[in-house]
């Protein structure tokens, strides 16, 4: 009996992964690896929250009292290059990264909308930060972040509970 023979008379070759495994294992690597690039990018977005002064109260409050135009400034610059952004995605008709389809169906706006903006916006100038930037505080070190975090995740929950009653 050659060594193929051998080979074949084993038990070995149900060591051998299927192609099935072996697609799932890449989907898994693929797929932490995406999470990698996301956080990285998340980290670096962060820095240049902080880099920009967006996370300072003293910058926020003064955007809300109209004392300086820093924080219009920085908005001025963010939605039209979201918007563009936006508009390239839907032109190439793209998947997510991870290939799911992208919805750009529109929520008809109603009294809703308005009532969670005020909240949102409320919220925002009590703790003098948006929710983008939270947890680039919390990351700079700024235990203020925690309430500010706590806040954003209570303030989900309530929603949550609500959230039947507020469809209706």
């Amino acid at each position: 009996m050659g060594c193929a023979e051998a080979f074949e008379d084993s038990n070995l070759t149900s060591v051998i992964p299927t192609e099935e495994v072996v697609q799932g294992a890449a989907s898994k690597i693929k797929e932490n690896a995406l999470r990698a690039v996301f956080l990285s990018l998340g980290v670096l977005f962060g820095y240049i929250l902080i880099r920009a002064g967006v996370s300072s109260y003293d910058v926020i409050r003064d955007m809300f009292l109209f004392k300086s135009w820093h924080m219009y400034g920085v908005l001025g610059v963010a939605v039209p290059v979201s918007f563009l952004g936006i508009q390239l995605w839907k032109k190439l008709r793209r998947k997510s990264l991870l290939g799911l389809e992208t919805d750009w169906e529109n929520d008809k706006l109603t009294k809703n909308h308005a009532i969670g903006g005020l909240i949102a916006g409320s919220g925002w100038a009590l703790t003098g930060a948006c929710p983008g930037p939270a947890l680039a505080i919390l990351g700079y070190g700024l235990y203020s972040g925690a309430f500010i975090v706590l806040g954003i995740f209570l303030g989900t929950y309530v929603y949550a509970l609500f959230h039947e009653k507020f469809e209706a």
